[in-house]
């Protein structure tokens, strides 16, 4: 009986050790459970927290952001990528991203850059009836907003990049091919005089001449290609004058032009017309407007220059009567070294830069010049520039 007491109570001392070391166990891992959910919390605030700047960050970003799941699903768009496709950004969130885009080939190289697991970056010409350019960069997020692998993509405009590129190389090309034309024609009949045709009167006359005539279109060109470099690189220096006087001058200047061409040369200006810009610029506008119209009129024609002082603008017209330009010409007429009609503008010594120094020059002054013309009807251009005070 006593071997069966003392087993008992050896029975009774296991079972409290075990009870106490499994209400300490419980205790230890409640403490543990706390202090995981503790962590996890803190860890899910700092993720929302981050996950609060990134959107933040792509809010206040110029550049459009899109978020995608493994599945290629939109789950973040901001608000510049919504307004880049034209939608809403909760018509982004939970579509394919080619619904907004309508580009498979963005698509793909998406799905491309993103198995790749590094950044890429594209040019796309986007479809639609107007022509944008749009820079895609993709950058692969180990861990995304959902806590899963996902792909950054983000969109920038640069139709306006891509299209002052065209117009670089456009120029640089133009320039190359207006100075080649002249110095090819010098070389030629220089070597021609060289070889013996100096000592011929009926030969060396026409080519002095020629010689002559292109060295000056050379030196036009570069003239030109000088003031369209200062309007556009430098402020325009300005002062008060009287633009009824310099309207005087360019019109009295070109009265033996006119009347060269057999055009009559109007001029309709109030007495007393004062202006506060470039004196130098503004007579540049004026005579390039004045002998673009003259050019482009036909004998018996008309040309009227005439400015007002109209709601606090000052607006300068310089209309003719003469060949005007078509309607497929006319947005293309103030790009630099643009001919509607190449064969008369270097017949007259024209350099092609005429108009593109008219517009650079007004718009460095902070106004704006607009065309209006009829094929075979006559042109009108308007120059409207702000009624500046003096500082």
């Amino acid at each position: 009986m006593v071997w069966l007491a003392l087993i008992c109570l050896l029975i009774a001392a296991c079972s409290l050790y075990v009870a106490l070391r499994l209400r300490h166990a419980d205790r230890d891992l409640a403490d543990e459970v706390v202090k995981l959910k503790a962590a996890n919390d803190q860890l899910a605030a700092h993720a929302a927290n981050c996950h609060d700047q990134l959107r933040a960050l792509s809010d206040s970003s110029g550049a459009g952001m899109v978020i995608l799941d493994p599945k290629g699903t939109v789950v973040h768009a901001n608000t510049a990528a919504a307004r880049i496709f034209g939608k809403g950004e909760g018509d982004l969130v939970g579509h394919a991203l080619i619904q907004a885009t309508l580009s498979g080939d963005m698509q793909q190289f998406v799905e491309d850059a993103a198995g790749k697991g590094r950044p890429f970056s594209k040019d796309f010409s986007m479809p639609g009836s107007q022509t944008r350019v749009l820079r895609a960069s993709v950058y692969p997020l180990p861990v995304g907003l959902s806590g899963v692998p996902e792909t950054m993509l983000v969109l920038v405009d640069v139709t306006e990049l891509h299209r002052l590129e065209t117009i670089r190389r456009d120029f640089v090309a133009n320039v190359s091919h207006e100075l080649r034309t002249p110095l090819a024609s010098i070389r030629a009949m220089a070597e021609t005089l060289q070889e013996g045709a100096l000592d011929d009167e009926e030969v060396a006359g026409p080519f002095l001449e020629t010689i002559i005539r292109e060295t000056d279109r050379l030196g036009r060109i570069s003239q030109d290609l000088l003031i369209l470099s200062d309007a556009e690189s430098k402020e325009p220096v300005m002062s008060r004058f009287s633009l009824t006087s310099l309207l005087q001058e360019v019109v009295h200047r070109s009265q033996r032009h006119a009347e060269q061409s057999g055009v009559a040369l109007n001029l309709r200006v109030p007495p007393d017309l004062l202006i506060f810009a470039s004196e130098d610029q503004i007579e540049q506008v004026i005579v390039n407007l004045v002998d673009n119209a003259i050019k482009y009129t036909p004998s018996g024609g008309d040309v009227c220059v005439q400015a007002s002082n109209a709601e606090g603008k000052i607006v300068v017209e310089v209309s003719d009567t003469g060949i005007g330009i078509m309607q497929q010409d006319l947005p293309r007429i103030f790009e630099r070294f643009y001919r509607v009609d190449k064969a008369r503008s270097r017949e007259s010594g024209g350099t092609g830069l005429g108009l593109s120094i008219v517009k650079n020059i007004v718009e460095a002054h902070g106004g704006e010049v607009r065309v209006a013309s009829e094929y075979n009807r006559g042109s009108i251009f308007t120059v409207i520039l702000p009624y500046q005070r003096e500082p």
